[in-house]
Order: C-alpha cells, then structure tokens, then sequence
C-alpha cells in the first residue's frame, strides 16, 4: 500500500513538472516572411535596413509588462545591419492599454525602475511591440514599436524614408500594405516613424519594423474572439487579464490524478 502512494506521488509530480513544461513551450501559429526593418536617422535620413525579416507570433497579446523573460513572437534577419549581425529577442506583443518600459532592466523585466524609460500608449486598433535588440557588442537595446492595422508606409502619412533595401524578393516599396506598420508613438519630439532609442549604439535614431501576419485585439463580444471578428464591430476595453486557454497538458494531469487516486482507494 505505502509503495502504491509513493509511485502514485512520485507520478503525480512527473505529470506536474511535464505540464509546466509544456505550458511554457514558445508555439507560433504565424511565420511569415519578406518583413521590412527600416532605421530613420535622427535627421529623418534612412540608415539602413532590409527585407528579408521572418516574424513569427503565437497569436495572444499581453496587457501587462512581461517580468518573467517570457516572449510571445520574434524577429529576424540573416541580413547583417551596417555590416553587423543583429538579434532580436524578448519580443512581447501587446494589446491596447499603458506601457512603461525601462531600459537599465535586465532582460525580461522592463518593470525594474532603473534608467530611462519609454512611456508607451497603445491605442484601440493598435498593437505594441516591446523587444531587445543585439548588434555586434551591444547587448538588450530597448525598442518599442506601435503598429496601426492594414495600411502602406505611404499611408500612415510620414514624412520619413522607407528602406528598400538588403534582400527583397517581395519588391517591398512605401506602397505596400502591412498587417502592422511601424508609426510614430509621439514619445520624442520629432513625426518620423517610430521612437527614438533611448539606449546602444544608435541612439536618437528609430527602428522600425513592418510585419504581415499580425492582428489587433478586439473584444467584440464575450468569450473573446481573439482579433477574428469583424472590425467594423469596434474595438472595446479589455476588462482584465487577457484569457489563457487551459493547456492539453493540465487536463491530462487532472484525469492521470483521478485515476491514480481511483486506484489507490481500490487497493486500500
């Protein structure tokens, strides 16, 4: 009896452990690629950029500041930036609602209080991105991106250069149409496209990526309909903590648990 309890806890923690597990398993369900990264200069000139950029996204947004490393999408390139390889990495999206992001955290907790800050407002039909980006030496540069939904460069009305640049194989132009398109976030003083860095090598400067694939938050109705209803239904407020759907591993434990217990009882 007392070696059926022990194998039955000895189970019960194996199925804990490998549920958290799976829990915490980064799953896209968009890749796409031909994406644009576009850098303006402090002067509206363009820097540089590309277009071979892959964007992956497991379809959720955050409402909250991420704090525990955790990433919900990526970015990236084997395209070097002014002859140097760049990573992006820590890549949250997020919903509409107040963001402050500050740039002497360690990565994966922008919330730590320490350095300047970014004061990010995304708004109803808007996306945020909030990512660290390596580039030779430099390591965790802050930047933030505000997406609006379906729309060319051309259209956002800035005034800024739009790289055509490294690899395009889609003929990427000012003229083409992204599911997130970098804009203005009106956190520095100038209307370029994007926000000025605060931190690394390029500061004063503004990253900018434009993405396919993505889509906006809209609570049309209850349960949420994650970003698949109709727009023309309007955006609404997000009331609380978005959603996670209960991973197939966690109903695995309960039933593995019942049945366990089940058995232990009929041994008794």
């Amino acid at each position: 009896m007392n070696q059926l309890k022990q194998m039955t806890m000895s189970v019960a923690v194996s199925m804990l452990f490998c549920a958290s597990a799976a829990h915490a398993v980064y799953t896209p369900i968009v890749s796409t690629t031909g994406n644009n990264m576009t850098m303006v200069g402090s002067s509206n000139g363009l820097t540089g950029g590309t277009n071979d950029v892959t964007f992956t996204w497991n379809g959720t947004w955050y409402n909250s500041l991420v704090r525990d490393g955790s990433s919900n999408a990526t970015l990236s390139s084997p395209t070097a930036f002014s002859g140097k390889k760049w990573t992006a990495h820590n890549v949250n999206v997020y919903a509409a609602g107040n963001y402050t992001f500050y740039t002497g955290c360690p990565a994966g907790d922008p919330a730590c209080g320490i350095g300047p800050a970014y004061n990010l407002s995304v708004g109803y039909g808007q996306v945020g991105v909030h990512l660290l980006w390596d580039w030779s030496s430099s390591k965790d540069v802050d930047i933030v991106l505000l997406w609006d939904m379906n729309k060319s460069w051309m259209q956002t009305g800035t005034t800024s250069p739009f790289s055509t640049g490294g690899t395009n194989l889609n003929g990427n132009t000012m003229n083409t149409v992204w599911s997130g398109v970098s804009i203005d976030t009106n956190m520095d003083t100038d209307n370029y496209s994007g926000t000025q860095m605060l931190d690394g090598p390029f500061v004063g400067q503004s990253m900018n990526f434009n993405v396919t694939g993505v889509q906006v938050f809209y609570q049309c109705s209850w349960p949420y309909d994650f970003g698949l209803c109709n727009p023309s239904d309007g955006p609404g407020p997000i009331p609380g903590p978005l959603p996670t759907p209960i991973p197939a591993s966690a109903w695995l434990l309960g039933s593995g648990l019942l049945g366990l217990i089940g058995l232990a009882r009929r041994e008794k």
